[in-house]
């Protein structure tokens, strides 16, 4: 097993879209392998392929506790099936160092998926962290990031410029001279 090198935003890699995984052998267990050594380095969760620079559909999780034994879960070309209603909560993700705010998401699904040896699985989950888990490492299989599921896109904003991943954060107090006597300002 090898850990492999996190790909960060605003990384291109991270906007594209994975291709279905037709051979399960060896390069496929191993990929699987490395990536969780990877995640559990990076006390994460789940990772896709994406996020380690492989545009195949393959993503791992593990929601058991620290104090719980390792239940790491493969998805090989997951595809939700079945959803419904409605959760928010906060998220992180690996290629968004120490960035978190409120997303939304399912709050029920169904996830179709293959295992490592190929065969076709089913796994629902409903207003838990597993549910939450699989929804954002899908998200990165088609290319989409959590920025795009805020509840609030100011608050992802100010998130990711906090973080320099947005560039300079703008001092409105330094850039707006206000006229000497003058003490309030009309917005319109």
């Amino acid at each position: 097993m090898a850990k492999l090198q996190l790909v960060l935003y605003p990384s291109d890699t991270l906007n594209q879209k994975t291709k279905k995984i037709t051979r399960f052998d060896s390069a496929t267990r191993r990929l699987a392998q490395d990536m969780l050594e990877t995640m559990y380095a990076n006390n994460g969760v789940g990772l896709a392929a994406p996020q380690v620079g492989v545009l195949k559909r393959m993503m791992v999780i593990d929601v058991s506790g620290e104090d719980e034994p390792r239940k790491p879960t493969v998805f090989i070309n997951p595809e939700i099936i079945e959803s419904s209603g409605e959760m928010t909560g906060n998220e992180g993700c690996l290629s968004f160092p120490g960035v978190f705010f409120e997303v939304r998401r399912r709050s029920r699904i169904v996830v179709k998926f293959q295992n490592l040896a190929g065969k076709e699985q089913k796994l629902a989950a409903a207003d838990n962290l597993l549910c939450r888990a699989i929804q954002h490492e899908l998200d990165h299989l088609e290319g989409q990031l959590f920025v795009d599921k805020a509840v609030s896109k100011l608050a992802a904003e100010l998130e990711l410029s906090k973080n320099g991943l947005l560039g300079e954060t703008i001092d409105i107090a330094q850039t707006v001279k206000i006229p000497a006597g003058e003490t309030e300002l009309m917005f319109g």
